[in-house]
């Protein structure tokens, strides 16, 4: 679906924001800038609903710090269950483990320590060996 093209006049009306309002959320990283150069830059809706989401964020009484850390964490989705990606670690014959490829590696590398404990177990080795 193609998205509507807005000048920075336009936006001032929907929204009920200045150019300079604008121009500082743009500054401040809040709002994408616009396509284009100079007087012929335009936005789209996307930003259009990023200026309402922050007016209405506003009217609630958030400040733009607050405001900013919202939209940040707004803007990392979640990997979707159907792709994660997994690490498989065989331990023994019908013994998995799986862990997510998301994982810092310093949890990685404690798990990786798990799997060499357990492979020894299973062989009936000991922990000391």
């Amino acid at each position: 679906m193609k998205e509507n093209r807005y000048t920075i006049e336009k936006l001032c009306e929907l929204t009920g924001y200045s150019r300079r309002t604008i121009r500082y959320y743009v500054q401040e990283g809040l709002l994408a800038p616009p396509a284009g150069r100079g007087r012929g830059g335009f936005y789209f809706d996307s930003q259009l609903q990023k200026l309402r989401q922050i007016k209405a964020l506003q009217d609630e009484g958030l400040k733009l710090s607050e405001i900013r850390k919202v939209l940040a964490s707004e803007e990392k989705p979640e990997p979707s269950p159907l792709r994660e990606l997994w690490i498989r670690y065989p331990v023994a014959p019908g013994i998995e483990i799986h862990i997510s490829k998301h994982l810092e590696e310093e949890e990685r590398k404690r798990v990786a320590e798990v799997v060499r404990v357990a492979r020894l177990i299973l062989r009936g080795g000991s922990n000391d060996e």
